[in-house]
């Protein structure tokens, strides 16, 4: 019984370093950087790939991944947003407007005219740190996301659902390599 009782509990000691091993060796090959969409309808594939195939050309020797989910779950997005992996966020107006009240978008007033995209002009919270090194969230009107039906690649795409927007998360891992591929995204 005793001898039972050790085989059990190293099985199950080696099945979990396995099972680390094997998660473990997915992870080598990360792109620089990675685009999730998630929109209310669903995506096609073909979307995601067109994306991507345009995207990576219009980022030179940077590796690009775009991510699509097939079917639209808030969890799996606040999920995707914690996590901190992607780069680019494209994602439904509600959840738009959501995620910039918190503090969870990058203004994107330097990359682009608000004029031209006044959808995308919303009051956000954004943090503001003072000479003293403390800061405080505040509430300031932004232009925090593009939408998808302004955005030239998504239009080559034939993809132009009216209430979905292209933001920057704040976590974003590589700030000016989001912008260069906002930039990519948005402009012909």
């Amino acid at each position: 019984m005793l001898r039972m009782k050790w085989m059990t509990k190293w099985g199950a000691a080696l099945s979990t370093m396995l099972l680390a091993a094997v998660l473990l060796t997915g992870c080598g090959n990360k792109a620089d950087l990675s685009v999730f969409l998630i929109p209310e309808t669903g995506l096609p594939d073909t979307v995601a790939q067109s994306i991507k195939t345009g995207l990576q050309q219009k980022m030179g020797d940077k590796t690009v991944d775009v991510f699509g989910s097939p079917i639209y779950n808030a969890q799996k997005l606040i999920v995707e947003y914690i996590a901190g992996e992607h780069g680019i966020l494209v994602i439904p107006k509600n959840d738009f407007v959501s995620m910039v009240g918190e503090g969870g978008g990058q203004p994107l007033d330097d990359l682009f005219n608000a004029q031209d995209y006044p959808d995308g002009v919303i009051t956000g919270t954004v943090f503001k740190e003072d000479d003293k090194g403390k800061g405080e969230d505040v509430q300031e009107k932004h232009l925090y996301g593009i939408p998808v039906k302004q955005a030239a690649m998504f239009q080559k795409a034939g993809f132009v659902p009216d209430d979905l927007f292209i933001i920057i998360p704040t976590n974003a891992p590589d700030l000016a390599l989001s912008q260069q591929a906002m930039k990519g995204l948005v402009n012909p």
